[in-house]
Order: C-alpha cells, then structure tokens, then sequence
C-alpha cells in the first residue's frame, strides 16, 4: 500500500478508521502497534501520531502501562452524546429553515436511499457515514458556525457509538430509514414547532432503545 508521505499520519488515521468502522477492529480491541506498522510498512512513528488523532476524536483510548484500545462507550457517554446532540440539532434544524434549497432536500432523500443499501448489505461503514452526512447537511444549512463546529466534534463519537450498539440493538432496515425519514418530512413542514420536537424525539426514543442494552460501565 503506498501512502501520501505529506500527509502520512492524516492516511494512516484515515485506514485505522476505516478498519474501526467497518468492524475489522471492534470495540474494546487492543491495537497493536507493531503489527499495523509491519502491514502498512512504515515506521511506528506516524502510526503514533495517527493514535493521537483517533484519539482526540474520540474513536480510541489510551491507557497507561496498559495500550491502546478502541474506545467503548459507556450509558453516560450514550446520555450525553444523545442528548447534547438533541439541543443541538433541534435549534440547527429551525436555523436552517431559511436555507434549506431543493438540491439539500435531494440531497437528503439520495441518503436515505443510501443508508436503505447499507443496511441491506449490512456495511457498518456506510451506514455509520449516512447517518453522518444526514445529520451534518442539516446542520451545515443553519450557518451558524460555532454550532456547526460543536456538531461536527461530535461525529466521530456518535460513530463509535452507532457501532457500539449496532449488533446490540435489533434493527429492522425500515425503521432506521423511517425515523430519518420522520426528519425530513418533519423540514418540510417548516413547522418550527414540530420540528424541534421531532428531532428531540429522534435522539430521547433513540436512549429509549439503549436503555436496555449492555453498555461499559466506567
């Protein structure tokens, strides 16, 4: 594999990732610096300075005399995330009213479709960037960019935890797509009003369906 020496530990981060995401390190899974370094042929240098990214972003976690693990996430991280995510959201959505042109509302309804083939085809990855980008395109339209930036610090954790509960969690196809489904319809309507409630309750009847999960308790 031949990487970007400009930018070597911004692509090594890009495939660790990757390899979180698509499920071929899972959560809680030691990562062994040594073997990455050998299949990546590189030096453990810039897989180093990869961890550390990961690890701002939330998608890994490093513990002393112990190593580096793939982050798991706790009931705590689930409340907080879901929450602060429901605040966020739901103000962006009216914020974004405004802005909102045809091409973001195809846009939307193209991952929709998107997400429906993810699931299908059970790519973890996909789905986990469907609901990203979803969620982002909304936000982005609310030009508020310190919310934005908030937002988008978040992405990566909400990954984690969507792989997290994934296999958890019984998820039929149609219900996922639908309850994003309920967000656009909930746009169209331009209805302030529901709006925020709509979103509010995307993420409240989402801890709802957690709540019974095993989650790590730290």
């Amino acid at each position: 594999m031949i990487l970007d020496q400009r930018s070597l530990s911004d692509d090594v981060a890009q495939i660790i990732r990757k390899m979180i995401l698509n499920g071929e390190l899972q959560a809680g899974e030691r990562i062994n610096q040594a073997h990455l370094a050998e299949n990546l042929s590189i030096s453990r240098g810039p897989i180093r300075e990869a961890l550390k990214l990961l690890q701002n972003e939330g998608l890994i976690k490093h513990e002393t005399n112990k190593g580096t693990f793939v982050a798991t996430l706790s009931k705590e991280d689930a409340f907080e995330i879901y929450t602060l995510r429901a605040l966020l959201e739901g103000e962006a959505a009216q914020l974004a009213l405004p802005n909102l042109t045809d091409q973001d509302f195809a846009k939307l309804e193209n991952l929709l479709d998107e997400f429906y083939e993810a699931m299908v085809e059970k790519n973890l990855e996909k789905q986990a960037q469907c609901d990203i980008l979803f969620h982002s395109t909304i936000v982005h339209a609310s030009r508020h960019n310190r919310l934005i930036n908030i937002h988008k610090h978040l992405d990566t954790q909400v990954g984690a935890m969507f792989l997290t509960v994934a296999n958890q969690v019984p998820l039929r196809v149609e219900q996922v797509v639908e309850n994003h489904r309920v967000l656009l319809n909930a746009l169209r309507t331009k209805n302030c009003k529901e709006i925020q409630e709509k979103f509010s309750a995307h993420y409240t009847d989402a801890l709802k369906d957690l709540s019974g999960m095993v989650l790590n308790q730290e």
